[in-house]
């Protein structure tokens, strides 16, 4: 990982332990049993000790994915900005009322072969430009299934902007439902956007962290690439490795999202994450990557705000990092 403040953070584990209540009923055992009693105290003691962990307690937030409705409601508001990170040649043919455009490279840098997340005056000076403030909430669209909208929202979240959001089911269901597009460039002042406080570590992964994961039962990885990367069939530049993190499991981004460009309901993505195995315990924290960080912000976003899951954060150098170095643990199967 290349940023620039290098930040390490200990994932806090807590483990939650059900307590066992016995109810005892009233009558006196005689003093025989007292050993009974105490061996059957001991055992449930041990039971509870070794006892699974709660399943984790998912707090779901559906606000931070608008719908075309919602948004189309608030376009006379001028505290509510549509940021359009499509080229500008379709910004140009055609765009939602109010939407400034904004180019996602803002959000990227190249260190090395490895991208990542553009450090903090980089992406405040591009928020300057477009006359966003602080205080704006923010609405992130894309024609490409929410990609480019949900690595923007995760940059924003790492640095601290309050609200920011996507357009479930980006331009092209705002399109399809015969909403206001216009060709008109919308006049902002300039601002001079600061983020105040420190990064949240808390939602990014190093490439230290990822390579203890391996083997760490508190750690969940989840390989948000293709099949074909996923088991080093489809080796992609400039990792010079194919296959995958070991004990990763996979599911392609794009499972979680329908063919109209919706994310699917809250009930499918859950039980399609189930069933890949990528279900965490309340002790687990969910590491999300893939190539570059971008389909890996996106399983992010799903996992944290649709789903629930609190402990969920993104290996920003993704397999460029992880499968261009020779020191890693790989796994793969070619055949």
């Amino acid at each position: 990982m290349a940023f620039l403040w290098t930040p390490r953070l200990d994932v806090l584990v807590v483990t939650l332990i059900a307590a066992t209540t016995i109810a005892c009923g009233t009558q006196a055992k005689p003093a025989g049993d007292a050993p009974k009693a105490a061996a059957t105290a001991a055992a449930t003691a041990t039971a509870t000790a070794t006892a699974k962990p709660a399943g984790a307690v998912l707090k779901p937030n559906p606000d931070r994915a608008v719908s075309v409705d919602w948004l189309a409601g608030k376009l006379n508001d001028p505290a509510v900005v549509p940021v359009d990170l499509r080229t500008k040649e379709k910004y140009d043919a055609g765009h939602i009322p109010g939407a400034v455009l904004l180019a996602s490279a803002a959000f990227s840098q190249k260190t090395g072969d490895v991208s990542d997340l553009a450090p903090a005056a980089q992406v405040a000076e591009a928020l300057s430009k477009i006359g966003v403030k602080p205080t704006d909430a923010i609405v992130f669209y894309d024609d490409g299934g929410s990609l480019s909208a949900t690595r923007a929202l995760w940059g924003l979240d790492v640095y601290g902007h309050k609200d920011s959001r996507v357009l479930n089911g980006t331009w092209t269901s705002w399109e399809a439902a015969k909403k206001p597009v216009t060709k008109d460039v919308p006049t902002r002042a300039s601002t001079q956007y600061a983020f105040s406080g420190a990064p949240n570590t808390s939602i990014v992964v190093t490439f230290d962290q990822m390579a203890k994961a391996v083997g760490d039962p508190s750690k969940i990885v989840c390989d948000s690439r293709t099949a074909d990367e996923y088991t080093g069939r489809d080796l992609r530049a400039p990792a010079k490795s194919g296959g995958h993190v070991p004990g990763a499991l996979n599911l392609a981004y794009n499972d979680a999202v329908a063919k109209t460009g919706e994310f699917l309901p809250v009930s499918e993505l859950k039980k399609l994450y189930d069933n890949a195995g990528i279900k965490a315990q309340d002790n687990q924290t969910i590491f999300t990557y893939c190539q570059s960080g971008v389909r890996a912000a996106h399983a992010w976003f799903v996992l944290k705000y649709l789903i629930g899951y609190e402990k969920v954060a993104v290996y920003d150098g993704s397999w460029e990092e992880y499968g261009g170095r020779t020191d890693t643990k790989i796994e793969s199967s070619r055949s």
